[in-house]
């Protein structure tokens, strides 16, 4: 209860607020856009390999209520559910929609999509529901579109969306009930409080007086309380707590009430640091806060200021680190709170529920949502971040790599994923300290796992981003743990470690402190726990040091140790060149896109502001894992087929036979695990049930469509036994290709016409080339300009950036696609019967010389090839894991000069009208250039 004695003040104030209330209620404004009452008129959509039901459940008021339950099995996945609504979008507005749930590894978003069809979108972390009904706001000033702009909300929208997705797979429930839009002025009036003290009552308006020279001391009562009467209701945000030095309370509770009788406790407040608390609150409104202070070191409590907060102070996580930020030094906080530019490549592993990311930095994000590692330098006892340094971004053949200079050191940041002798996925991180300096110098290295992500939120869809979350934090001098998961091993033992919760301070601010912390466990409400471990090091002129820590990468328990045995993967360009400077750039837009579709290969809504139907993501999903197929990225494609095919989402014809073909190029690329073939199994047998007589995909289509004979011959390939042969195709399909079973060989995979939709998916249908006829120069030339106008942005290989506003690089997943397809298209293109050899190659590229595919899967196998020049000559050496074609390989002369001589594997092969007929695949070609 409120002390009466209190609330006795000046008329002419009560006057003054009231007036101040009357305005803003009359301003004010709610509007109830839906009950959820009418589940007809919303529409649920699932991605593929997704599961999703919509349920009438009970309301939050009584009535009914929606459910949206998803199951995105093991791969990333999203459900989205929309209805039209026609809606004026005020700027000072806010959404509200009441809602529960679980979704504690999912993220909710709200999108309005105005005439023009455009997305603009805010986002929660799925963790913000709860078993209880509560409302969830989403501010209209703080929307974003599809490239984390903030400045174009428009005027209007014609539709609202609702998604539920989730990065790394599992199940999620989101109930929804009484979507509302609240019309408010923002209130951004001077908060002018009155304080309340239960001791000391002659000294307690110093508290807000708002000047730093003077305090309330308390008497010598450990347990008593302070509150503040904000004169009305008020949206607060957050409130900062000035302490008097040796004063403080270092246990207290905060809590809020509307009418100082009924509270709601909104903190708990234990072990901070510092002389000032800034405490997030909000948004919510209230009229009175509460300090129920607890304990403290000294006998009584001193308190400088208490300055109440507005509500932007703490609408979200991002927003409230951000404003508290100002006074840390640059580099505390990360691009993703400041809205820095990020420039980033992915790695990935089989069976890893998503991919890493890698900035150009050094710092990693190694599972969505959680947390990133980041790499501190103290030189000779002045700590340096990668804002201080140069830092050089470098590809790797086998993962990604960061280079800091300095002219006392050098950092090396290496990583790569892999697996151990399990089959588990690691994430394996080196880093190595050299001093080029002429004096020893005295080094300490710093590994802070800190509660962010690498992208701000909003800026990659359906991805988290902005604040991670870590609630819990154990940390030792070889491991840490992170919300009960082991998250970290080291391969050498940290001289130092601890683990901090936000109130104590964020970590690298108390890493610059005189005394590093104590603690070795931290929780956190807000989830913004951290732990660092240090590594101490002195180094004289010349030498070096190096650490190394393991990540894993799956959720099943790890043991204890380091993995005793590591197989890394390659990136996507390794060992990739082609002629030129034009080559250079091609081969980097292939790593970069590549690497784009690796961590976006979850269907539907790959770029949220332009794939608007199921249809479309599944267009858009054959056309990736196609892509990432032809750049030889089966681990990339696999889990993700088996995981559509274990959902049933691969059953309508075209799509069965879409994935029956790239199941079968794996197949015959030798790259299906035994476990794969076993999970495989009973989807061909279903599968080839479909194609007999009177199944549903027996008859072909009367347009273009995938042969029912062909698409048997591919998903008989699978069985693990010889399938009975089946008789040539009759139909008006692709080309069937018949398989000698007795003979221990895989038919070749034909090809499946109408499975990609008409248009220019890829440079290689833009530029047709007709079967039978040579390449023209022409068309040659088209080729290579083609790919090159595909080319988005000339960055390092495999490296995309990220800035407010706008985008460079490679940014969507069929963009992406098309880039590879047209890169492969100069490369190789299959016909009927036989593979073309390099036809987008011109001539100026045989003349610069060097050339080297280390993979491109075609359906008769990986083609890998080696060009380099030898004096007058271009030699060309093939790797194994190629088959023959029927026709053989065609290589076409590519100069306006007739041909010259040629050499298969040393015997004389004469040319026919221009061009080189291969029958089987040689190891070398060597050809004579005419003279320039």
């Amino acid at each position: 209860m409120i002390n009466t004695r209190w609330l006795q003040v000046k008329s002419a104030r009560w006057i003054v607020a009231v007036g101040l209330l009357g305005c803003a209620i009359a301003q004010a404004s709610t509007r109830v856009l839906d009950g959820f009452d009418d589940p007809s008129r919303w529409r649920l959509q699932a991605s593929e390999g997704a599961q999703a039901r919509l349920t009438r459940v009970s309301g939050a008021d009584g009535g009914r209520a929606l459910c949206i339950a998803a199951d995105f099995g093991a791969l990333a996945g999203s459900v989205r559910l929309s209805a039209p609504l026609a809606l004026e979008l005020p700027p000072d507005g806010r959404l509200q929609l009441s809602s529960r749930g679980q979704a504690a590894q999912a993220q909710l978003s709200l999108h309005i999509i105005d005439e023009a069809g455009r997305r603009h979108g805010a986002h929660h972390a799925g963790r913000a529901l709860s078993g209880r009904w509560q409302g969830l706001d989403w501010w209209l000033s703080e929307f974003s579109d599809a490239s984390g702009s903030g400045l174009v909300l428009p005027a209007r929208s014609q539709r609202l969306e609702l998604r539920l997705a989730s990065a790394s797979g599992g199940q999620a429930q989101w109930c929804i009930d009484s979507l509302a839009l609240h019309v408010r002025p923002v209130d951004q009036s001077p908060f002018t409080p009155l304080a309340l003290a239960d001791t000391a009552t002659a000294l307690q308006q110093r508290m807000v007086d708002g000047r730093a020279d003077t305090l309330w001391v308390s008497s010598g009562v450990k347990q008593q309380t302070v509150s503040l009467d904000l004169g009305r209701e008020r949206e607060v945000g957050g409130l900062v707590v000035q302490w008097a030095a040796g004063l403080r309370a270092d246990k207290y509770r905060v809590q809020a009430s509307n009418d100082g009788r009924r509270w709601q406790q909104l903190r708990q407040v234990n072990a901070p640091a510092g002389t000032t608390d800034r405490l997030r609150l909000g948004p919510l409104t209230a009229r009175y806060l509460r300090l129920d202070l607890e304990d403290g070191p000294n006998w009584r409590y001193g308190i400088v200021d208490l300055l109440p907060q507005h509500a932007t102070f703490g609408r979200s996580t991002e927003a409230f680190l951000r404003e508290v930020g100002k006074a840390w030094p640059a580099g505390v906080l990360p691009a993703s709170i400041s809205d820095g530019p990020v420039r980033w490549t992915v790695l990935g592993a089989e069976a890893a529920p998503a991919p890493v990311w890698f900035s150009e930095q050094g710092i990693i994000e190694p599972r969505p949502g959680q947390f990133t590692l980041t790499p501190q330098l103290q030189i000779d006892g002045s700590w340096h971040g990668a804002e201080q340094m140069q830092v050089q971004p470098v590809a790797q053949p086998a993962g990604a790599q960061s280079r800091w200079q300095h002219t006392q050191a050098q950092l090396t940041i290496s990583a790569s994923t892999g697996h151990d002798a399990q089959a588990q996925p690691w994430l394996r991180v080196r880093y190595r300290l050299a001093n080029p300096d002429a004096s020893s110098h005295r080094y300490a290295l710093a590994l802070a796992l800190r509660p962010f992500q690498l992208h701000a939120a909003g800026r990659l869809g359906d991805l988290p981003g902005g604040a991670g979350w870590i609630e819990q934090v154990a940390v030792s001098d070889a491991a840490v743990a992170i919300n009960g998961a082991p998250a970290l091993l080291a391969a050498q033992r940290a001289d130092a470690a601890f683990a901090s919760h936000f109130d104590a301070g964020l970590d690298l601010n108390l890493l610059r402190a005189a005394q590093l912390p104590q603690a070795r466990q931290a929780s956190d409400g807000q989830g913004l726990a951290s732990a660092v471990m240090l590594w101490r090091q002195e180094l004289a002129a010349g030498q070096s040091r190096e650490w190394e820590v393991w990540l894993p990468l799956s959720d099943p328990a790890m043991t204890s140790a380091v993995p005793t045995r590591f197989t890394a993967q390659t990136v996507p360009a390794e060992g990739w060149q082609l002629p030129g400077e034009q080559g250079r750039w091609l081969v980097d837009s292939w790593q970069a896109a590549v690497a784009r579709m690796r961590a976006e290969r979850n269907g539907p809504w790959l770029r949220t502001d332009s794939r608007r139907s199921i249809g479309a993501g599944n267009r858009d999903s054959m056309h990736i894992a196609s892509a990432l197929m032809r750049a030889d990225q089966a681990d990339a494609v696999l889990p993700w087929l088996l995981a559509r095919i274990a959902t049933g989402s691969t059953r309508h014809c075209p799509l069965l036979a879409h994935w029956a073909q790239l199941a079968a190029q794996a197949q015959l690329a030798g790259v299906w695990s035994p476990a794969q073939r076993q999970a495989l199994q009973p989807w061909v047998q279903d599968s080839l049930a479909r194609y007999q007589p009177g199944g549903a995909c027996a008859e072909p289509a009367a347009s273009p469509a995938p042969d029912p004979a062909s698409v048997s011959l591919q998903l008989a390939a699978l069985l693990p036994e010889p399938a009975l042969a089946l008789g040539p195709a009759q139909g008006n399909g692709g080309e069937v290709v018949q398989a000698d079973a007795g003979a221990g060989q895989v038919a070749a995979v034909a090809p499946v016409p109408g499975v990609l939709p008409a248009g220019p998916l890829a440079v290689s249908t833009a530029v047709p080339l007709p079967p039978g006829e040579p390449v023209s120069l022409a068309q040659r030339q088209q080729l290579w300009e083609a790919a090159l106008a595909l080319h988005d942005d000339r960055l390092l290989p495999g490296w995309q950036h990220w800035q407010r506003g706008q985008s460079q690089g490679l940014l969507d997943a069929r963009q992406a696609a098309e880039q590879v397809q047209a890169i492969a298209a100069t490369v190789v293109q299959e016909q009927a019967d036989h593979l073309r050899l390099l036809p987008g190659l011109p001539a100026s590229a045989w003349q610069q010389g060097q050339l080297q595919v280390p993979g491109v899967l075609t359906r008769w196998g990986r083609l890998g090839l080696q060009g380099r020049r030898e004096g007058s000559d271009w030699v060309l050496e093939f790797a194994p894991g190629l088959q023959a074609p029927a026709a053989g390989l065609v290589l076409d002369w590519p100069f306006a000069q007739p041909p010259a001589a040629a050499l298969v594997d040393g015997l004389p092969q004469p040319w026919h009208s221009g061009r080189l007929h291969l029958r089987s695949v040689p190891v070398q070609l060597r050809i004579a250039l005419p003279v320039p």
